[in-house]
């Protein structure tokens, strides 16, 4: 299992997709193959075929304002309810990777797991198949 990525695709793209179960532009999908450690980064491909990632960071949030405070016990009950809600994504922008080279994305429709393969090149999306 493990860490993994996540992208989507913006309707409109002039790349056809391989005909599957589902809207393939509705679906976020996963992968591990963008970046050499995947780090639960955002990842879309726009519609005119370049691949952003999320520019973002994340800020801590006092103990007091977290979902499972509990104001009886001046804290938490353990650990874990500690550890709920105690940092927020603040998101900035969309930067463009240049993407150049392939990379899988998958995910599991109405049962059947769906892998495809992006082709990109100097930064363009040029294809989109699935994986073999």
């Amino acid at each position: 299992m493990g860490l993994f990525d996540r992208v989507t695709f913006e309707d409109g793209l002039d790349v056809a997709f391989p005909e599957i179960a589902a809207d393939p532009f509705e679906i976020t999908w996963q992968t591990k193959s963008i970046q050499y450690r995947p780090a639960m980064e955002n990842y879309k491909a726009t519609a005119d075929g370049r691949l952003l990632k999320e520019n973002a960071e994340y800020d801590h949030i006092p103990e007091e304002e977290r979902p499972r405070y509990n104001d009886e016990l001046d804290g938490f009950e353990s650990s874990i309810e500690k550890m709920i809600g105690s940092r927020r994504k603040v998101h900035h922008d969309w930067v463009d990777t240049e993407y150049h080279g392939t990379f899988e994305f998958h995910r599991v429709i109405d049962d059947e797991y769906v892998s495809l393969e992006a082709r990109f090149s100097d930064g363009k999306l040029l294809e989109v198949k699935l994986s073999p």
